[in-house]
């Protein structure tokens, strides 16, 4: 539950100092909770003391708590990392602090994510995947959600061939999707500010009739509405930029679900792979 709903389930045992302030942040919500304790009961006319004691008795962990909610909340509705740098500490925080907000913010993205998940989907996109097929798997991230694109290509190449990572620079992308036909599949990862390039990418996968399997923030973003399956995640986060975590994590289950359907070809893969690696001196050996 959010603020708002903790208070209607909260509508007796106040007093009169914590109705006071119930109602100063109601009518300044989300924003009037990015003030610290102190700056907001000064404006209220009531103790700090009073401010830490009615989020305890709604059912908040601490202050710290409903003000990370608050802060997620408002970024939530802003698309520029510019416009969120400003929710991302307050200067009473410390180092320490700042860490732990991070970190239970991650633990949130994903226990969000897995809760929020639709298996029919995640089932869908594993069967498309391990299925055989006379086609490619490309896999399209751009900007941030590069690198989540190079982490899943670089695994799933390791489960089934003709897995390709797809170049979405805007000078090539034309010529990349030349020989693009309805055989074919693109895993489409975008998350806001959704990069223009996967979105063309994810069209004209579509209009050849090749499957497109999306994995975003929005069940609004622009990939999700020309996708045959998506997969959702949440991606909170106390700097500017979203978190990834959740994405990362996700794109691991998927890893597992697909070498645990293909079994077999996997560890013939690996062992393979072991083998050219030992052969060429991929690795280090450490002490």
């Amino acid at each position: 539950m959010n603020f708002l709903d903790r208070i209607a389930a909260r509508t007796q045992g106040l007093t009169q100092s914590e109705q006071m302030l119930v109602d100063y942040l109601v009518s300044r919500q989300p924003h009037g909770m990015l003030d610290t304790a102190t700056v907001i009961a000064r404006k209220v006319g009531i103790s700090p003391s009073t401010v830490v004691r009615l989020f305890s008795k709604i059912g908040y962990d601490s202050f710290a708590e409903a003000q990370r909610e608050a802060r997620n909340e408002i970024a939530s509705k802003l698309t520029s990392p510019a416009q969120r740098a400003t929710l991302r500490t307050t200067g009473e925080q410390t180092l320490q602090s700042v860490v732990e907000d991070s970190l239970l913010l991650d633990i949130d993205n994903i226990q969000a994510t897995r809760a929020s998940m639709d298996m029919a989907e995640f089932e869908a996109i594993v069967h498309i995947l391990s299925r055989p097929r006379k086609g490619r798997v490309f896999i399209a991230g751009a900007k941030n959600a590069y690198g989540v694109a190079a982490h899943l290509h670089t695994h799933l190449n390791m489960c089934m061939k003709d897995v390709q990572l797809l170049d979405t620079q805007p000078s090539t992308l034309a010529d990349n999707l030349l020989w693009i036909d309805e055989h074919d599949v693109l895993v489409a990862i975008s998350i806001r500010r959704y990069a223009r390039t996967v979105h063309h990418a994810a069209r004209h996968f579509h209009s050849t009739g090749a499957r497109v399997l999306a994995i975003t923030d929005s069940p609004l973003s622009p990939i999700a509405g020309v996708a045959d399956h998506r997969l959702l995640i949440h991606t909170a986060s106390n700097s500017p930029f979203d978190s990834f975590t959740a994405l990362f994590s996700l794109c691991t289950a998927l890893v597992s679900a697909i070498s645990w359907r293909r079994k077999k070809a996997v560890d013939a893969l690996l062992a393979r792979g072991d083998d050219i690696w030992r052969k060429i001196g991929t690795f280090v050996e450490g002490n």
